[in-house]
């Protein structure tokens, strides 16, 4: 009966070590600034200025001048023609991220499921730190 008693509590104890080591994980991820939607539909191209879209949505995440960038391509000796002002410099870029994530963690067997998606705001600047035209596109929306 002893005998009985003992493999009972030694069975006990490993179903017990087997729940303590199992776990279910629920969270969510977020990184940077929200974009205020409502702001977006103000910017008018030629109109709205570097300092409205700076009051607006805060400073960017990534900003790129000419100047800099210029001297970036030529320390790089990227380019075999003269360098002049790329249609591309002077962007303000915003980022917001937001992800859910999810987990099974087993003794043997662990299961994770992330998924991350983003909100992206791009305004290009004109000489005249002018907007001069934008894009945004919401992913956050599919989560």
């Amino acid at each position: 009966m002893q005998g009985l008693f003992k493999s009972l509590f030694k069975i006990i104890g490993v179903l017990c070590l087997v729940f303590l080591f199992t776990a279910c994980v629920v969270g969510r991820y977020y990184e940077g600034p929200q974009i205020p939607q409502e702001k977006i539909k103000e910017i008018k191209p030629g109109v709205t200025t570097k300092e409205e879209i700076i009051s607006w949505f805060g400073p960017p995440q990534n900003y790129i001048s000419p100047t800099i960038f210029n001297e970036i391509l030529r320390e790089m000796d990227v380019t075999r023609e003269p360098l002049t002002n790329y249609p591309f410099a002077n962007i303000l870029s915003y980022q917001y991220n937001r992800g859910n994530i999810r987990a099974i963690v087993l003794i043997l067997f662990n299961y994770v499921d992330a998924k991350v998606k983003s909100d992206h705001l791009v305004i290009f600047l004109d000489d005249n730190e002018k907007v001069k035209y934008y894009g945004f596109h919401k992913g956050t929306g599919e989560l």
